[in-house]
């Protein structure tokens, strides 16, 4: 399913696991996937990983910093929120199987959908931004509010194509 993901796609798929694991979901939702592609947006999923295993040698050295979508304070307030809406319980081992929610099954299918229709080389977060915007969740109302558009993006991915 992911072998037309990017690295830092992947990246985000496999810290929305951690996210939802760390605060003991039965399975991945559509909010774990907008907060780890706010945290991946601020170039956080690498420090967040590093302190998840007690800090020691980077888990992803040789990735590279990219210029956020997301202004610092927006992200910050934008996580705030949604992590706070979340419900929390006893955390998940990550060793544990972990099935997705249905809305994020077709989050997934969707961005892959785009980036054929895009035709893209790989799906980015800003693929997996994209259709998450075009939804009505309540996370997805938190981005708008803050000037994040379903069109702002894929404008973004479409001049990103022609370079």
């Amino acid at each position: 399913m992911f072998d037309w993901y990017s690295e830092r796609a992947r990246r985000v798929i496999f810290f929305a696991r951690l996210e939802s694991g760390a605060r003991g979901a039965e399975m991945i939702d559509l909010d774990d996937l907008i907060t780890a592609l706010i945290m991946e947006d601020q170039n956080r999923t690498s420090d967040a990983l590093l302190q998840l295993r007690g800090g020691g040698i980077p888990v992803y050295p040789g990735s590279t910093r990219h210029q956020p979508f997301l202004p610092a304070d927006v992200a910050t307030i934008l996580l705030e929120k949604i992590q706070g809406a979340m419900p929390r319980s006893s955390s998940i081992p990550t060793s544990a199987d972990m099935g997705i929610s249905s809305v994020l099954r077709q989050t997934l299918a969707a961005a892959s959908d785009l980036r054929e229709r895009l035709q893209s080389e790989q799906v980015t977060p800003l693929h997996l931004l994209a259709v998450v915007l075009a939804g009505s969740h309540p996370g997805v109302q938190m981005l708008r509010d803050a000037g994040i558009t379903e069109e702002k993006v894929i404008g973004v991915l479409r001049s990103e194509g022609q370079l």
